[in-house]
């Protein structure tokens, strides 16, 4: 199944079905300009039993690095460039799949500092291993998290499906 089926089965039956089913069927449902909302990638670096987590600047909470899906990216690419960008680990994908291990469907608020609008975000996650650190490009604290201190619902969900 391709990713697309794989996020319009996710939206089925939710309260952003509709709003999923109009991004996906847009020119570029990975663009910015697609006001609607947009596919976003994420990776979860695992190693030794720990999960490399960002504290997000704009949420104020721990999350798994991740972000938008640059023209030419694929998500996978873009779950790793933005993992590097945002910690300076350098990964590659943790599986023979292509498959995201868990696709999560958010709201994201207006923000006016952007000059964007309420939309959605279709984040596709990754699991991805280091292969090694280099100095970060930007001034994000990431940190290394026990499974069992992760309070994210949804990194719990996505290490369940590790096991």
């Amino acid at each position: 199944m391709n990713i697309i089926s794989q996020i319009a089965v996710q939206a089925r039956n939710t309260i952003h079905e509709a709003q999923c089913n109009a991004i996906l069927e847009s020119s570029n449902p990975f663009s910015r300009a697609t006001i609607q909302g947009h596919i976003t990638a994420s990776g979860l670096v695992v190693k030794d039993g720990k999960a490399l987590l960002i504290f997000h600047p704009y949420i104020k909470r721990w999350f798994q690095p991740g972000g938008h899906i640059d023209e030419g990216d694929s998500p996978i690419a873009a779950a790793i460039r933005e993992v590097y960008e945002e910690t300076g680990y350098v990964c590659e994908l943790d599986s023979d799949s292509q498959d995201p291990i868990d696709i999560d469907i958010h709201e994201i608020p207006e923000n006016p500092k952007k000059g964007e609008g309420a939309h959605l975000h279709i984040d596709l996650l990754y699991c991805l291993r280091v292969v090694r650190h280099e100095q970060s490009a930007e001034d994000i604290e990431c940190k290394w998290f026990a499974f069992g201190d992760i309070e994210s619902i949804r990194i719990q969900r996505a290490l369940a499906k590790l096991d």
